[in-house]
């Protein structure tokens, strides 16, 4: 399995690949986003697709934000996350990390149901299960 980075000008191609995991994401989720405002924001540029590719397939995908915080430094915030398997982000949280790192992000930040925290170690819980890791 390994942590792919899909290219904004990509992402009308790929999205029917991720689409139905981006949906069931979005249907779990809270009710604050949709599959359809997802795939714009990644469109557009104001958000990232990335994905977990498994051999010639994709098996999971999420959304990514970059947002400046308060005390001015940047997080990445994963904001949507669906697939096969939630384990499946076990393999390439580090490179996430690395990815987020490489883009400037000095904090991950994670929101999502409580299933997350055994997946994302190392991320100390805050209210609503938003999950956070220094990086």
């Amino acid at each position: 399995m390994r942590f792919v980075s899909i290219p904004t000008d990509a992402c009308a191609e790929v999205w029917f690949l991720v689409d139905g995991f981006m949906r069931r994401a979005c249907e779990r989720g809270v009710g604050d986003i949709s599959a359809d405002s997802l795939r714009a924001e990644c469109m557009s540029g104001e958000a990232r697709l990335i994905a977990i590719q498994d051999g010639d397939s994709l098996c999971a995908a999420a959304v990514a934000r970059f947002c400046i915080q308060a005390d001015q430094t940047l997080a990445c915030e994963l904001v949507a996350c669906g697939g096969g398997s939630l384990r499946a982000w076990r393999h390439v949280i580090p490179d996430f990390e690395d990815w987020a790192r490489f883009h400037g992000a000095k904090t991950v930040r994670l929101c999502g149901r409580p299933g997350w925290e055994r997946i994302f170690r190392g991320y100390r819980r805050r209210p609503l299960v938003s999950l956070v890791k220094d990086l």
